[in-house]
């Protein structure tokens, strides 16, 4: 996942049908206002206009991934660890996908809880039939509606198909957010890590909202030290980058964690992760 290009391998799977939109060369999408923004990839490098996009696409932070790349070699050199120092040099500064709309993605991620980015992408193309029709104007290929607001996903979340626990978790999130009970945004200020802590605890007090979820939440909000050490793919893609006490390793790149388990999921590919 270095850079644009990765980004764009990342969101193939996982765009909802009418939403969002995958192309070789770029991402278009549909967003709250409405409006629809579009990303140009080219190799490595995207250009946008939209902030919110530029956010998804980690646009801006090369500084940030060398600096983790630098922290995290040295982790690898400290605990014996060459396979995952040999990574990051064949494939140097990994994109760290973000989110254009934080309520969109906390759904995204309750609905990708325990089931595979597939099964996951059908759940979430029910739930776009809940979203308002863009205006003719800005309809084009591919992109037509608005992924539902939170009021239109606590109305609707049972188009969804599979567990009933599932489908309340997913309507008690949407309730809390939308009705202002909890604060999911992506914050712009030197607050933001501790409106991470916050909304994470209010977040794991909803029944069938646990620790994946809310750190999953984080890491694609921004947060630059996340570790989901009870994920299955992470255990995996540590274990394949030789990596024999994954925990003390964490420890000694505290900061840039998220950038660690990027690495970990990179190296048990294919992902299992929404």
């Amino acid at each position: 996942m270095s850079g644009a290009s990765g980004i764009l391998d990342w969101l193939r799977p996982r765009a909802v049908p009418g939403v969002e939109l995958v192309a070789a060369d770029g991402y278009r999408r549909a967003l709250p206002g409405p409006r629809v923004a579009s990303v140009t990839v080219s190799g490595d490098a995207a250009s946008t206009a939209d902030a919110d996009l530029a956010r998804l696409f980690d646009v801006g932070r090369a500084d940030a991934r060398r600096a983790a790349d630098a922290r995290l070699t040295w982790a690898a050199a400290r605990h014996g660890a060459p396979a995952l120092a040999e990574a990051i040099a064949a494939q140097p500064a990994l994109a760290q996908p973000g989110c254009a709309d934080a309520h969109e993605m906390l759904i995204r991620a309750i609905v990708g809880q325990q089931i595979t980015v597939a099964a996951a992408t059908l759940q979430l193309g029910l739930l776009a039939t809940l979203g308002e029709p863009l205006p003719a104007a800005l309809a084009e290929d591919g992109v037509d509606r608005c992924f539902p607001t939170m009021a239109q996903v606590a109305a609707g979340a049972d188009v969804l198909r599979g567990p009933a626990a599932k489908t309340a978790a997913v309507r008690a999130a949407a309730e809390a957010v939308g009705g202002g009970a909890i604060d999911v945004s992506v914050a712009h200020d030197d607050d933001s890590a501790s409106d991470l802590v916050a909304m994470r605890a209010q977040l794991l007090e909803l029944r069938g909202i646990g620790p994946w979820t809310v750190g999953y939440l984080s890491l694609r909000m921004g947060d630059p030290d996340v570790l989901l050490l009870g994920d299955v793919a992470v255990r995996k893609g540590a274990r394949n980058l030789g990596i024999d006490d994954l925990p003390a390793l964490a420890a000694d790149c505290a900061g840039h964690r998220s950038a660690l388990m990027l690495r970990c999921w990179a190296a048990a590919k294919p992902s299992s992760r929404a």
